[in-house]
């Protein structure tokens, strides 16, 4: 029995379907911000932005616009910003081999150790500081 081999489709098809995703969840954020204050930042009409969102009129939407939406939901900052930031990036890196993955916390052994090894970076002045440390320790 031969294995079934899986089906490769063109990166035009990859590309456009990735392109939708991240569009559809790019328009969530426009709503979510309000058009007008979209169109603000981005410094365009309002109704260009519509008619890049909707793809009308050989109208389409800049890539440095998603940075500048990217940078407007960070500002709002809150939990619905947040996740309309990671459904444009998932989209975003959806046909990659990437993986987005929610932050993990550092145990305090493996904070000590980055701060170690950035002390260490430093040169002979990181390497004071942990001498100093360490001397404290021994009180």
């Amino acid at each position: 029995m031969t294995p079934q081999m899986s089906l490769a489709y063109s990166p035009s098809y990859t590309g456009g379907e990735s392109w939708k995703n991240e569009l559809e969840a790019i328009r969530s954020a426009v709503h979510y911000l309000g058009l007008k204050e979209v169109s603000f930042a981005l410094d365009v009409s309002g109704s260009a932005v519509s008619d890049a969102l909707n793809e009308r009129d050989r109208k389409r939407w800049a890539a440095e616009w998603t940075h500048v939406l990217i940078a407007m939901l960070v500002r709002k900052g809150d939990d619905i910003a947040e996740s309309m930031i990671l459904a444009i990036e998932q989209a975003r890196v959806a046909i990659t081999p990437f993986v987005i993955e929610e932050r993990k916390a550092l145990t305090p052994e493996q904070l000590a150790a980055a701060y170690e090894r950035e002390l260490r970076s430093l040169g002979q002045v990181g390497e004071g500081a942990i001498a100093r440390v360490h001397r404290g320790a021994r009180r």
